[in-house]
């Protein structure tokens, strides 16, 4: 990569007094200015921040100190000090085939001979990384869509160039509230793109790219209590057997296709003949989550069983995300559920099945569903009275529900 570099040393004149001076530094970098301050303090000369000479005494020709002022030796020393500094900084950003920006060599002049990341650079290396990795390409997916918001942060603050170990707590709670009243996020989604940015500097660190984590001492609190909202029974039986044109009626089986079975749509979409399997004795759809690589083992059960039958196999017409979740969205305005369903609430829906309606235990929950541990099945199970219910020992409770002291008893929803 090309960059462009012009170092300009300058006499300043005094505010005291007008006949004497400090010599500054100023440099253009791809076309923008900015001043970095005196040469002693830039060349990390022992000298005090700021000698003045007598103003006579700078030769603007050859941008150096004439020889019969007292601190020639030592300035003109600086000079070239300085110069060699910037050079250096100049040479270590082609050599790495890394953009050069004013802020950024700014801060390297304030941090030390080191060459410092710009965030958009910073994210480049860091999906370098990942694709190096063979990460799956679905995830570097996820990281590239995730810190598209903080880029177009920066680039609304004219901050693209900022280096990244410059990125202040100060900088992070402006973003947040960018993040809030530009684009619309709740409190939640907000603080989990504030959390990308922590993760991006602290993989930095580590992989010594900057010399210090400046978030290293913020928390992020991060509301771990998802939407639980799911589809209950009811409203499935109402979605089954509602009458809907073509497109949306193989919708609506897919959604209760993944309803009793849990797969996540990528998992879903991969499905084929070998997925289904003996298992006990027993019909099972068995395979590897794309996202986790865990396994799952979901019986099949008669339900699934007439949808596989109504397709002809257990790969249903599934549309494209794009398509699937509006038309969802449609479906359930038109049978009347008014709830806010995505493809996602599928999977949330087989958890309360399992854990509510069928009566499995949290490990058999944790197979089907193709987890690792109850940490991971927290977000998705929600315990209900009716569970409760089907545990409580009936011989404490009354039999005769007519006989009852109070006037109105209210059916609980």
């Amino acid at each position: 990569m090309y960059n462009s570099l012009f170092i300009n040393f300058y006499l300043r004149k005094s505010t005291v007094d007008a006949t004497l001076g400090s010599v500054n530094v100023r440099v253009t970098v791809n076309g923008k200015r900015i001043t970095l301050g005196t040469v002693t303090s830039v060349a990390d000369s022992s000298l005090p921040k700021s000698v003045m000479i007598q103003y006579d005494h700078w030769d603007k020709r050859k941008l150096k100190v004439k020889p019969q002022s007292p601190h020639a030796t030592l300035l003109n020393k600086a000079i070239a000090d300085c110069e060699q500094k910037l050079q250096k900084v100049y040479a270590q950003h082609e050599s790495f085939d890394q953009k050069m920006t004013a802020n950024g060599l700014k801060g390297v002049v304030k941090h030390g001979q080191r060459m410092l990341l710009t965030f958009p650079s910073l994210i480049d290396k860091f999906l370098e990384e990942r694709v190096a990795l063979k990460t799956k390409a679905s995830t570097v997916d996820t990281y590239r869509f995730k810190t598209r918001p903080l880029l177009l942060f920066l680039e609304s603050e004219n901050a693209s160039d900022l280096p990244a170990v410059d990125f202040t707590p100060g900088t992070l709670k402006r973003y947040r509230t960018y993040l809030i009243t530009q684009r619309g996020n709740s409190d939640r989604n907000a603080d989990k793109s504030c959390q990308v940015v922590k993760t991006l500097l602290l993989w930095a660190a580590e992989s010594e790219l900057i010399h210090k984590n400046p978030l290293m001492n913020i928390r992020i609190r991060v509301d771990k209590t998802p939407n639980l909202e799911c589809v209950t029974q009811e409203e499935l039986t109402i979605l089954r057997e509602a009458v809907l044109l073509p497109q949306m009626r193989e919708v609506a089986d897919c959604f209760e296709f993944a309803c009793y079975t849990g797969l996540a749509y990528q998992d879903m979409k991969t499905l084929s003949a070998k997925n289904l399997q003996l298992v006990e004795g027993k019909h099972c759809i068995v395979g590897y989550r794309i996202k986790t690589g865990t396994e799952y083992c979901i019986p099949v059960t008669e339900r699934v069983w007439a949808l596989m039958d109504k397709y002809e196999g257990i790969n249903l017409p599934l549309p494209n995300l794009d398509d699937y979740n509006p038309l969802l969205r449609q479906i359930m305005f038109t049978v009347g559920i008014d709830k806010r369903i995505t493809s996602h609430t599928a999977r949330k829906t087989f958890a309360d099945w399992c854990i509510n309606e069928v009566g499995l235990s949290e490990e058999a929950t944790i197979v089907a569903m193709g987890q690792r541990n109850a940490k991971e099945l927290t977000p998705y199970r929600k315990t209900r009275p009716k569970r409760l219910l089907a545990e409580f020992p009936t011989d404490l409770m009354r039999r005769e529900i007519d006989r009852v002291p109070f006037k109105q008893i209210v059916k609980a929803s």
